[in-house]
């Protein structure tokens, strides 16, 4: 029994040390509001970020639809002598990430959470919007 786990182990350990390193999102990302620029950590740098622009066609919650539609989101970023703009296409049930070039540096933006989720009864306002948002160096 006692050899079965320590194979079993030991294969776990060779099995993840095998694997390639890619970018990984911050476990922590940051909350982003409209038009109100937040400082995003990526190793070792400081990057601006704002959110410009949402477009939100996801299917509200309390509606029957078609397909599941989604919000196109436009960021920008800047560091300290440079800036670009970002045009994201969050789908809740996609891989929400996306590569971009600032300064000759390649980065990927990831966006895990788009808020408010739309309701057939209301109509969120551009300052309503809580964009979850990560960025790290590739």
């Amino acid at each position: 029994m006692k050899k079965t786990i320590l194979l079993a182990l030991i294969c776990i350990a060779a099995i993840s040390c095998d694997k390639k390193e890619s970018a990984v999102p911050d476990p922590n990302p940051i909350s982003l509001s409209y038009q109100k620029a937040t400082t995003v950590r990526t190793s070792g740098s400081d990057l601006k970020v704002e959110l410009k622009e949402v477009t939100d066609s996801r299917c509200p919650m309390n509606a029957n639809c078609v397909s599941m539609g989604s919000a196109k989101l436009v960021f920008a970023v800047s560091d300290a002598s440079n800036q670009v703009n970002v045009n994201f296409e969050f789908q809740g049930n996609a891989k929400n990430e996306q590569l971009f070039k600032l300064g000759g540096v390649e980065y990927v933006i990831t966006v895990s959470e788009v808020l408010p989720y739309p309701e057939l009864s209301k109509t969120p306002k551009l300052e309503d919007y809580k964009i979850a948002v990560s960025i790290v160096k590739k």
